[in-house]
């Protein structure tokens, strides 16, 4: 059986890249999540920091994560033995059935064309040229655009105002588009190689950036690339799915405690709430908060949330109702 870890799909980018390129060879995987920066230290007035960890053990390549909340996702085991226990980061495939496990999407791409040589497209290409090409520009895209990467950010892109792009991000952009439009010009296309393969999962991120930040595309053949590479089903699918977060926030009846907490992650294990928005973090302080956050995550109102409340500590509703008030009140994002 295969397994495919990501990290939350309205965050990662990297997580992006691994799901395209398994969707697209449509094989059947079970997919895990490992959440995402969560505050890592504390200051010593008790502000959290989100993160993924130190900058000198940063991952260059894939979205690095908690190394216990991978190893609690790996239920079979089958990580603890590998590379990724000591690299811990997302996306990862693994295989139960021959033990492998690949960790980064180029490796995750030339493991689906080998163990799947006629399922889908040939990530890799299929000629000694076309991988030597597909390799390089996947090392490309992978390192030579951060200012891209972090002013233009593939998390923000899903929002509805994502805001400004950063120094950078723009001409990186540009260069982006020149690039595409050499490798079309030399290709024929209609994707980078010929076939659809690694190289366009490779920039599906930065071409969803481009969307979602508003920055535009001159070139004509590189619009229509663009359009055809977003339109891809296996792309379009998992962008519609890294939206959902947005749209549960939307159908939640404003300024109700579901509305409130559709802007958190909730970590229970860690009694933290994380608005990624804001990148602000609250910890529930004790018992009575966690369950108020409990019942309000089942479906339940202000007024049910008193009274059940009431009812578990056997004390007056009035004397609970304040407390959850204010609770809800200081979580509102408004």
């Amino acid at each position: 059986m295969l397994t495919l870890y990501v990290g939350d799909l309205h965050f990662s980018g990297w997580s992006m890249r691994g799901r395209v390129a398994v969707a697209e060879k449509g094989l059947p995987v079970a997919e895990r999540i490992v959440e995402l920066d969560w505050p890592i230290r504390e200051s010593p007035d008790g502000v959290l920091f989100a993160g993924d960890g130190t900058d000198e053990r940063e991952a260059g390549i894939g979205c690095a994560c908690d190394a216990d909340e991978l190893a609690e996702a790996d239920v079979e085991g089958i990580l603890e033995d590998s590379a990724m226990s000591l690299l811990p980061r997302v996306p990862i495939l693994a295989d139960t059935e021959t033990g492998a496990v690949a960790g980064d999407v180029v490796s995750i791409a030339e493991y689906l064309d080998e163990i799947a040589p006629d399922s889908g497209p040939s990530l890799m290409g299929t000629t000694r040229r076309q991988r030597a090409l597909v390799r390089s520009i996947s090392a490309w895209a992978s390192h030579d655009l951060p200012y891209l990467r972090e002013g233009a950010s593939y998390a923000r892109s899903l929002r509805t105002a994502p805001g400004i792009p950063g120094p950078g991000a723009v001409g990186q952009a540009r260069w982006l588009c020149d690039v595409v439009s050499g490798l079309l010009g030399r290709s024929g296309g209609p994707f980078l190689v010929g076939d659809f393969g690694l190289a366009d999962v490779m920039v599906s991120t930065y071409f969803q950036q481009l969307r979602g930040w508003h920055i535009g595309i001159d070139d004509p053949a590189v619009r229509d690339y663009a359009r055809r590479l977003l339109e891809r089903p296996s792309v379009a699918d998992h962008i519609d799915q890294a939206r959902a977060i947005y749209r549960a926030i939307d159908e939640a009846p404003t300024g109700s405690p579901q509305w409130i907490l559709r802007h958190y992650r909730y970590h229970p294990g860690k009694q933290l709430l994380h608005d990624w928005q804001r990148d602000r973090c609250e910890r529930l302080v004790n018992t009575t908060a966690a369950e108020a956050v409990r019942l309000a995550y089942r479906g339940l109102d202000l007024e049910q949330i008193t009274q059940t409340l009431a009812q578990t500590y056997e004390v007056p509703p009035e004397r609970v109702a304040d407390d959850v008030t204010t609770l809800f009140a200081r979580l509102s994002p408004v």
